[in-house]
C-alpha cells in the first residue's frame, strides 16, 4: 500500500530551501537532498545537532565523541543589507549634482567675462593672422581635422567682431550714416601660411591647456569645433559685404555665446552655411583647388566634371552640403522657416562666389519662393483682397523692430541675388516686380540701434519716383543698392518681354509715329516709349545720387562696397539695354556710343579702386560681372578697329582691356567666380581679335602699373612683373589722366 506523503515532503510547501553554499560544510559533504530539513542555524545547524546526538548515543565503547557538534560555514563578511533608494533620494542626488555643475559653469562664465571672452576658448592676441592670400591653392588636404572631436593648429585669433559692427555714432552731417561696417585693416586680407590640421598644439585653445577647453555635450558633431566656428563667423561679419544686413550682428554674436541647445542659439543650417562661405576669407581651412583649365568657364553643371577629375570634397563643399540638407529637413518639418531662408541666401552667395551656376539658379529661386511663402515680398496694406484658405505668411508676427527690419533685409538680399544672377542669362525671373510691394530697407544706423523708423517719406518698392527721389532720413548705400538692382530688374524684364508685349498690343512697345523709321531697323525697340522711359530712368538715377553718396572710393572708410556697386549698375544697365541694338562699326550709332561710354565709365571705377590698397576680392560679386561686360564691349570695339586698321585706337583699347583683365585676374586669385569671368573674357577676346591681342595675364604683382599710350604690351607685362608703377592712369581715350588716390 503506497505511503501517504507527509506535509514536509512537498516541494511546494518546503520553506527551508537554502541558497547556494549557504549550508554548512558538513551538510554539503554529506550531499543532503533538498527534502532534508537544513536550516543553517548558528553555531550549529539542526542537522548537525541531530547527527551529533545520534553519534553520542550510538558511539561504540572507547570512542570519544566531541562534546559539541562540528558545524562550520564559509567566511562571508557581514555587510548591512542596503535598502534601495527611493525616488525622492535619487532626485535629491541629481538636483545636488546639477547645482554643482551650474555653479562650476557660473564660475567659468565669470572667468571668461573677466578675460573678455565668450564661452568659446580664450583667444589671445596673435600677430600672425591667418587671412587667406589666395583661394586657388591646389592643396586638398583632409578637412576632417577641423570637425568636432579633432585637434587643429592655431588660426587667426583676431577679434573680427570689433571691426565688423562698431558702436553706431550719432547723426551728423556728412557722417550721419554708417553706410556699412568699416572694412577691417583698411579692407586688406594679409595672410600667412595655413597651419596643418591634426597636429596638437600646447598653446592652442583647443587643447584645453588653459582650462577653458570645454565643449558643450549638445554641440553638433557635424559642425567644426567651436573655436573654428567662432573664427569663421567673425570672418564672415568682418569681410562679407551683406553680413551685417542679413543679421543683426550684435544679436547674432550674443546668441552664439549661448549653449547649443538654447532656443536662441543660431540655427545649425546658418552656421554650416557661414562656415562654407567664410572659408574664402581665412587660411584656417583648406582652399578649393583651382578650376580645371580644360573645363568650359561657363559650364552650368560642374559636378559632372568632378568625378572625372577625381577632386575630393573640400571643407567648404561639405559644409554647404550639410547646410542644404539641414534646410531641406527643417523646411519639410515646417520648423525655423526664417532661419532656413537666411541659410538659403548665404548658400546662394556661396554658390555664386564659386561659379556653380546650376546651384546658384536653384538656390536663388528657392530663396525667393520661401520669402514669398513667408509673406516678405509685401507689406500691409498691399495684400490680396481675396479670402485665401492659407495664411498670407507662414511666419508669426515679428515681435521687435529689429526682427521686422531683419526680415525685410532678408527679402531684399534674396531679391538682389536672384536679379543679379538673372542678368547673365535669358531665363525668366522667379518673382514679378509688380508683386513686390515691400518697404525699402531702413538706414544701417537705425537697424543697428533698433530704433523706431518713421513711416513719413519712407519709400515703397512701387513708388513712381523711386529712382530720382532719395529722402535723406531713409537713404543710405544699402537702400541705393536695392534701388540699383531694381533698375537692373527692369532692364532684364524689358529685354525678356518686349516681343510678347508688342505681340499683345502694348502701346508702350509700339514705335512712336512721329519718329522717323530707320529702313535698316524696322520696328526698332529704341523708338518705343518703354525703351525711352527705361533709358531715361538709368540716366536719372545716376544723376540723382546724393552728393555725399556718389563717391565710393576715398573718404574715411576707404571703399564703400555698396556705393561702388551702385555706381557700376547704371553703366551695366545701359550696356544690357543698348548692346543688342549697337552697331559697333557705325560711328553714327547712338547705342554704340552709349555702350562705349558706359564701358569706359566702368573702367574709370576700376582705375579708382586699384589706386587704393583695398582688397578687391571683398567687393560684391556683381562687380566682376560689370567688369566683364565692360571688357567684352571694349573687345568688340577692338575688333572693329582691327578691321579698319585703326592704329590710333588699337593700342588704347588693348591697354584698357588688359587693365580690366588684370583686375579680374587679381580678384580671381581668391574668388572662383572672377577666375571664370576672366577666362570667359580671354576666350571672347581671342575669338574676336586673335592671340596677338590677348597676351597672358599675370596677377602676381600686388599693384599693377598703368600703360601710357604707345607702350608696347610686352613692356606692360615686364613692368607688371618688376612691380614698377606709373603715376597716372589713362582715362578713356588716353588723352586725360586719372590722378591716383582720388
Amino acid at each position: 500500500m503506497p505511503k501517504v506523503p507527509s506535509e514536509g515532503s512537498s516541494s511546494k510547501e518546503n520553506p527551508n530551501v537554502l541558497k547556494r553554499n549557504q549550508a554548512c560544510h558538513q551538510c554539503r559533504r554529506r550531499k543532503l537532498k533538498w527534502w532534508v530539513p537544513v536550516d543553517a542555524k548558528r553555531p550549529a545547524c539542526s542537522t548537525c545537532v541531530r547527527s551529533h546526538a545520534h553519534a553520542v548515543s550510538h558511539a561504540p565503547a572507547g570512542v570519544e565523541v566531541p562534546p559539541l557538534p562540528e558545524c562550520t560555514y564559509d567566511e562571508i563578511p557581514e555587510t548591512p543589507a542596503s535598502t534601495p533608494d527611493g525616488p525622492k533620494s535619487r532626485y535629491e542626488r541629481l538636483e545636488n549634482r546639477i547645482n554643482e555643475l551650474e555653479s562650476l559653469l557660473r564660475q567659468k562664465d565669470q572667468q571668461e567675462a573677466a578675460q573678455g571672452t565668450s564661452y568659446f576658448p580664450a583667444q589671445h592676441a596673435n600677430p600672425n593672422r591667418h587671412y587667406r592670400q589666395s583661394a586657388s591653392s591646389s592643396d586638398t588636404s583632409d578637412w576632417g581635422g577641423v570637425m568636432a572631436g579633432s585637434t587643429m593648429g592655431t588660426f587667426s585669433d583676431y577679434n573680427f567682431a570689433a571691426q565688423a559692427y562698431p558702436t553706431p555714432q550719432a547723426d551728423g552731417p556728412g557722417s550721419a550714416y554708417p553706410n556699412h561696417m568699416p572694412p577691417p585693416f583698411e579692407a586688406r586680407i594679409d595672410s600667412v601660411s595655413p597651419t596643418g590640421f591634426g597636429v596638437s598644439n600646447k598653446s592652442s585653445p583647443a587643447s584645453g591647456s588653459d582650462g577653458l577647453g570645454l565643449v558643450w555635450s549638445s554641440w553638433s558633431s557635424k559642425l567644426p569645433k567651436p573655436e573654428l566656428v567662432r573664427h569663421l563667423v567673425d570672418a564672415f561679419f568682418a569681410f562679407h559685404p551683406h553680413s551685417t544686413r542679413l543679421f543683426h550682428a550684435a544679436t547674432f554674436m550674443a546668441s552664439l555665446n549661448l549653449p547649443p541647445n538654447h532656443l536662441k542659439f543660431p540655427n545649425v543650417a546658418i552656421l554650416h552655411a557661414i562656415c562654407a562661405l567664410a572659408s574664402l576669407y581665412t587660411a584656417a581651412v583648406t582652399s578649393p583647388p583651382r578650376l580645371n583649365p580644360e573645363e568650359p568657364p561657363d559650364e552650368l553643371f560642374r559636378r559632372r566634371h568632378k568625378a572625372k577629375q577625381g577632386r575630393p570634397d573640400t571643407f567648404a563643399d561639405v559644409q554647404a552640403d550639410l547646410a542644404r540638407d539641414s534646410c531641406d529637413e527643417q523646411w519639410s518639418m515646417g520648423e525655423n522657416l526664417f532661419e532656413v531662408l537666411q541659410a538659403r541666401i548665404i548658400l546662394t552667395w556661396f554658390y555664386l562666389a564659386h561659379a556653380r551656376w546650376s546651384e546658384v539658379y536653384l538656390a536663388a529661386s528657392t530663396a525667393m519662393r520661401i520669402s514669398v511663402a513667408c509673406g516678405l515680398n509685401c507689406y500691409p496694406p498691399f495684400h490680396t483682397i481675396a479670402n485665401p484658405t492659407r495664411p498670407l505668411s507662414l511666419l508669426p508676427r515679428s515681435e521687435t523692430i529689429i526682427e521686422d527690419e531683419c526680415r525685410r533685409n532678408a527679402f531684399w538680399l534674396a531679391y538682389c541675388s536672384e536679379r543679379q544672377h538673372g542678368c547673365g542669362n535669358g531665363w525668366a525671373l522667379c518673382l514679378d516686380d509688380v508683386d513686390v510691394t515691400q518697404l525699402l530697407p531702413c538706414r544701417g544706423d537705425r537697424f543697428v540701434q533698433g530704433a523706431v523708423v518713421s513711416m513719413n517719406d519712407r519709400q515703397w518698392a512701387q513708388s513712381k519716383d523711386i529712382f530720382v527721389t532719395h529722402p535723406e532720413e531713409h537713404t543710405d548705400p544699402f537702400a541705393l543698392y536695392v534701388k540699383a538692382v531694381m533698375l537692373l530688374s527692369k532692364v532684364k524684364n524689358f529685354n525678356l518681354r518686349f516681343r510678347t508685349r508688342q505681340f499683345s498690343g502694348d502701346p508702350a512697345t509700339m514705335p512712336i509715329a512721329s519718329e522717323p523709321e530707320d529702313p535698316h531697323h524696322p520696328n526698332d525697340p529704341r523708338a518705343t516709349p518703354a525703351f525711352m522711359e527705361l533709358d531715361g530712368s538709368i540716366t536719372s538715377f545716376r544723376q540723382s545720387l546724393p552728393r555725399h553718396l556718389s563717391h565710393p572710393v576715398g573718404g574715411d572708410n576707404g571703399v564703400d562696397w555698396y556705393l561702388y556697386t551702385v555706381c557700376l549698375v547704371p553703366h551695366a544697365a545701359a550696356i544690357l539695354l543698348h548692346e543688342p541694338h549697337a552697331e559697333v562699326g557705325q560711328r553714327s550709332c547712338a547705342s554704340a556710343c552709349r555702350i562705349l561710354e558706359a564701358s569706359r565709365a566702368i573702367l574709370n571705377l576700376v582705375y579708382a579702386l586699384t589706386s587704393t590698397s583695398y582688397d578687391i576680392s571683398l567687393l560684391d560679386n556683381f562687380s566682376t560681372f560689370a567688369w566683364f561686360l565692360a571688357g567684352r564691349i571694349l573687345a568688340r570695339f577692338l575688333e572693329a578697329a582691327i578691321l579698319v586698321n585703326g592704329q590710333e585706337q588699337i593700342p588704347a583699347l588693348v591697354n584698357e582691356i588688359t587693365y580690366i583683365r588684370v583686375a579680374i585676374a587679381k580678384m580671381g586669385e581668391r574668388v572662383p567666380l572672377a577666375y571664370r569671368y576672366g577666362r570667359m573674357l580671354n576666350d571672347f577676346l581671342m575669338q574676336k581679335c586673335g592671340q596677338e591681342h590677348a597676351p597672358p595675364v599675370s596677377a602676381l604683382a600686388p599693384r599693377w602699373p598703368i600703360v601710357p599710350i604707345g607702350t608696347a604690351v610686352s613692356s606692360y607685362y615686364e613692368a607688371a612683373e618688376s612691380g614698377t608703377h606709373f603715376e597716372n592712369v589713362p582715362d578713356r581715350s588716353g588723352l586725360q589722366s586719372y590722378p591716383r588716390g582720388t
